[in-house]
């Protein structure tokens, strides 16, 4: 058995990376990484992206994409992150395809097109104060009134509301169903009047917000599939943001620059950092996790193109990989020593920084898309056929 990419796939991978390093520059890749979210940097880029085709890549014809397969998108993404491409995953990856498959045709109209242009990014409004884990016990209400929705409530972690232009909001349009029952989601323009952003200062370099929402009014034409249909299209998307969350590519570009670096750099004895034995051994344990998670990767986008995707399979790539990465940065830093926890604006600083930015934004996505301990749950149940854990 040979498991790799086809002559195809292995033309497609080069030519993006040629796209790629003549797109990029470091001082590029700097700007987007610490523009805190969707920043100036991040816009010019992605519409660029956008104008030279490769929005989209695995949208139908139809939307305007190119309609290649789930591997395709998998090396498309993967390369990005390798990158440091600023690719709108929510975006393009989960709102988009949601919207084809349960969208109006006035809403496929209104968002599919721009989004492939470039022109609209949307945040997530899940989680709440009291609904995080448990999402849906969330209580942020929307109440018909004639030709609108008036929603009130307050959503937490709200990543990338500030640079947004539409919010993805998780509502509950019936208190008196089930709370898996009475759910929609409603699409809701974020200049619209009684939406508040509170950012939340953290460790990592995010645009995390709380947003609350007073007397929002948002027209009906804004509700997505059915009213009170919500929660699969919430699951839907989660079990596809899990999968993009954890590309292979974001550790192999540190891998890469962390082995150049030790190769060619000197100890006060004049041997090279790469002749310890500690070091080699550091490197080969990124590499050997890498590689696995290359290969989880690839088996989901294998049966996401044979449309036998598993939700076992999408939370063990997102636990695995999250918690993973948290571990090369660990052993990558503590090859290069104390300097790789200065900052960047620093004159000390090694590969600019990247690698101290990365462990803090990394940790973000332990719980982002599911907390890793519900991941296991969800392993536990749907993978080893288990009951349902108590809560």
């Amino acid at each position: 058995m040979e498991i790799g990419y086809t002559p195809e796939q292995e033309a497609l991978r080069e030519e993006l990376r040629t796209y790629y390093s003549n797109l990029l520059d470091d001082q590029t890749v700097d700007d987007i990484s610490r523009a805190h979210g969707i920043g100036e940097a991040t816009k010019r880029v992605w519409k660029q992206m956008c104008t030279d085709g490769w929005a989209g890549i695995g949208w139908p014809k139809e939307y305007g994409g190119q309609a290649r397969g789930p591997i395709d998108q998998f090396i498309f993404f993967d390369e990005s992150m390798r990158a440091g491409a600023p690719v709108p995953m929510l975006t393009l990856n989960t709102v988009g395809p949601t919207i084809m498959n349960y969208g109006t045709d006035w809403q496929k109209e209104e968002f599919l097109g721009p989004i492939l242009a470039g022109d609209l990014h949307f945040c997530i409004g899940y989680s709440e104060p009291q609904a995080g884990t448990d999402l849906a016990a969330l209580q942020t209400r929307a109440v018909r009134d004639g030709d609108e929705y008036v929603i009130n409530g307050q959503k937490m972690w709200t990543s990338l509301a500030g640079g947004a232009d539409y919010c993805w909001l998780a509502v509950r349009t019936d208190p008196e169903a089930k709370k898996h029952k009475g759910i929609s989601v409603i699409i809701v323009p974020m200049d619209t009047p009684g939406i508040t952003i509170q950012p939340l200062h953290l460790m990592g370099e995010h645009d995390i917000n709380a947003t609350f929402f007073d007397d929002v009014r948002v027209p009906v034409k804004y509700l997505v599939g059915e009213e009170n249909g919500g929660w699969g299209l919430i699951t839907n998307q989660l079990n596809h943001e899990r999968v993009t969350l954890c590309s292979s590519g974001m550790p192999e570009r540190h891998l890469t620059d962390v082995r150049e670096w030790a190769q060619n750099t000197l100890l006060p004895d004049g041997r090279r950092v790469i002749d310890q034995e500690w070091v080699q051994m550091n490197l080969a344990k990124v590499h050997a996790k890498l590689e696995y998670l290359r290969l989880a990767n690839w088996k989901v986008a294998w049966s996401a193109s044979t449309e036998k995707l598993h939700p076992a399979d999408a939370s063990s790539v997102k636990v695995f990989g999250t918690e993973f990465y948290l571990d090369s940065y660990e052993l990558l830093m503590e090859i290069i020593g104390p300097r790789a926890y200065v900052d960047s604006d620093s004159p000390e600083s090694i590969l600019r920084s990247r690698l101290e930015a990365g462990i803090r934004g990394t940790i973000i996505l332990t719980f982002g898309g599911g907390t890793n301990e519900l991941q296991r749950d969800l392993i536990a149940m749907f993978g080893l056929g288990f009951p349902r854990s108590a809560r």
